[in-house]
């Protein structure tokens, strides 16, 4: 099944990201730095997908958790 989150990544910020359910293997909420001279720090949903990498969300992992559920 194909889902719909909201991107978290600065680079791509509150664009739509659509993940397969069948490779997530976690879904855990944490923390993102986000610069180096001045360090921001911003909470997001981190979504393991093997091989193809970790995705950051902005949806909660109980949100995410009901979505696959339907």
């Amino acid at each position: 099944m194909i889902i719909k989150l909201t991107n978290s990544n600065p680079s791509l910020k509150g664009q739509p990201i659509l993940l397969n359910t069948d490779f997530i293997v976690s879904v855990f909420r944490g923390f993102a730095s986000r610069g180096e001279e001045s360090p921001v720090i911003e909470e997001v949903t981190y979504i393991h997908c093997p091989p193809h990498g970790t995705w950051e969300v902005e949806e909660l992992p109980e949100a995410i958790y009901d979505l696959i559920k339907q």
